[in-house]
């Protein structure tokens, strides 16, 4: 059954706002915890550390980037976590990790949803330059 144009828009809100509403507890979250306990001194970091580090602001960097460029902050997102988990893993031999970090992937996952929603398709025939096609 087609779903209704009032449906489709219900639809993409939903999801632009779940994705946005995740990322901005994250994002509370994240600078709540700088806050607390600062910085970490890069100095001090071993050098697994260094990479862990930076997958994280890469998944950071997706979650603000995701409320003006869905696409660009999903893959961010996904990109820093799936990143992170594999450094993880190689270095620890675990990558269990704590009930919250399962929504920087779910971010992810809702920004691209509502990339895909509401991506244009284009016409075989449509111009190169993106023009309508030749009559």
């Amino acid at each position: 059954m087609p779903l209704s144009v009032f449906t489709k828009i219900s639809l993409l809100y939903l999801v632009r706002s779940a994705a946005r509403i995740v990322s901005l507890m994250l994002l509370f979250l994240i600078i709540g915890f700088v806050a607390m306990e600062g910085f970490p001194n890069p100095r001090e970091l071993t050098g697994v550390e260094r990479l862990l580090g930076i997958a994280f602001v890469v998944m950071t960097a997706g979650l603000a980037v995701g409320w003006w460029r869905e696409l660009a902050g999903g893959i961010l997102i996904l990109g820093g976590f799936f990143s992170f988990m594999g450094i993880e893993y190689v270095s620890s031999g675990d990558a269990g990790m704590g009930g919250m970090f399962i929504l920087f992937p779910l971010a992810g996952v809702l920004y691209l949803v509502f990339w895909q929603l509401t991506r244009r398709t284009r016409s075989p025939r449509a111009d190169a330059r993106g023009g309508p096609p030749p009559s």
